[in-house]
């Protein structure tokens, strides 16, 4: 079952040769572990996005560094990212948020001026694409989680691909010992198949034929996943108060993770807040709430010291703030559930209420 969902994973997702982990996060772990960087590296990621993108970096005896992203998409800044480079840094994690694609093209570039490895985590954006490209091939290496509300789950689990063999033996040698361990090309890391690194990251077959049926009709889930939110966007569109989530020309949205469209305070009425709003929705019916993950820039892990001795050497994150784009990308941002069980009558309800709401409480469109 590993092996024919591995194969599924080239043959969906365009990856080369992949790897199933138990979890996404096992995959970014055995990423840095891949990469093989000196203690203390510095691996830059934006400062929106889930911690486990980066923290797995702990374990590996690198550093984290959070920089700003982009305010209309909430991804990695590029302006912001060249700005962190410092004689420490080995590697950049991009996630591309919410299932937008990250502005790879100049990520890229600067990833290869400045001798940098890349990593892609694609857990928001299976299918997702930049000018017809897929997200995942742009980086040195690509993991995604198929943890159960991501668009392609398998319960838990997680994927790994790299562009290079001897990354992918050493992320074979770093979660899964024996068996194909045994049977690596690379003589130094062969005689190390039967302990591996001493972890087991293997994915469970279990989980493994949950991923399988839920291949089976993953492109077109995906797409009309798609067309109810294009529906509704272009139902938000225009309405006072509220613009519905930037989608960049040559991003395609592949799973759309979440939608998240972003009510403006400064077009309310005087005295009229966010809340209001987003009460008058919940009010009529729409599954709309505030997300529910914050800012790793306020986060223990990357605003203390580690109560971990074993990495309290190399793990002492840099936060590169101010972070504006962060702020203008989060200012009255709000998350809208939309679900396989939602269908065009019940978007359009919802851009009803939306319409209702803008016409109540906010100043209206000057023409």
């Amino acid at each position: 079952m590993i092996g024919e969902l591995e194969q599924r994973i080239e043959k969906v997702l365009g990856l080369p040769d992949p790897l199933s982990f138990s979890s996404g996060t096992a995959g970014l772990h055995a990423a840095y572990l891949a990469l093989d960087m000196p203690p203390g590296s510095e691996v830059i990621g934006p400062v929106t996005t889930f911690h486990a993108s980066l923290t797995p970096a702990l374990h590996a005896g690198l550093n984290a560094v959070l920089v700003d992203v982009e305010p209309d998409t909430g991804n990695l800044c590029p302006a912001a990212l060249e700005a962190a480079i410092t004689p420490l840094t080995r590697c950049v994690t991009v996630t591309h948020y919410l299932g937008h694609p990250a502005a790879m093209e100049e990520i890229t570039r600067i990833c290869r001026e400045r001798g940098l490895h890349l990593i892609e985590d694609i857990s928001h954006a299976y299918l997702s694409t930049l000018n017809g490209q897929r997200v995942g091939t742009f980086g040195d290496i690509c993991v995604g989680s198929m943890q159960d509300r991501k668009s392609w789950p398998a319960g838990e689990g997680g994927l790994f691909s790299a562009s290079r063999p001897q990354w992918r033996e050493r992320a074979l040698l770093a979660g899964h010992y024996r068996g194909r361990a045994l049977l690596l090309e690379d003589p130094e890391l062969a005689a190390f198949g039967e302990t591996g690194l001493g972890l087991k990251m293997r994915m469970h077959p279990l989980a493994a034929v949950v991923g399988l049926a839920n291949a089976e009709d993953l492109v077109e889930r995906l797409a009309a996943r798609r067309a109810l939110l294009e529906r509704l966007s272009r139902g938000l569109q225009g309405l006072a108060g509220v613009r519905p989530p930037v989608v960049r020309p040559g991003a395609g949205m592949g799973g759309w993770f979440s939608y998240r469209p972003q009510i403006q305070p400064g077009e309310l009425k005087q005295g009229v807040a966010v809340d209001t709003y987003l009460r008058r929705l919940r009010d009529a019916g729409v599954p709309a709430h505030y997300p529910s993950v914050g800012s790793l820039s306020g986060m223990p892990l990357f605003t203390c010291p580690v109560p971990l001795h074993a990495a309290a050497g190399t793990w002492r994150p840099r936060r590169c703030g101010p972070f504006h784009g962060e702020s203008a990308y989060n200012a009255g941002r709000i998350s809208v559930s939309v679900t396989g069980e939602d269908t065009e009558e019940t978007i359009d309800a919802y851009a009803a209420v939306f319409a209702e709401a803008s016409q109540a409480l906010a100043r209206p469109v000057a023409a």
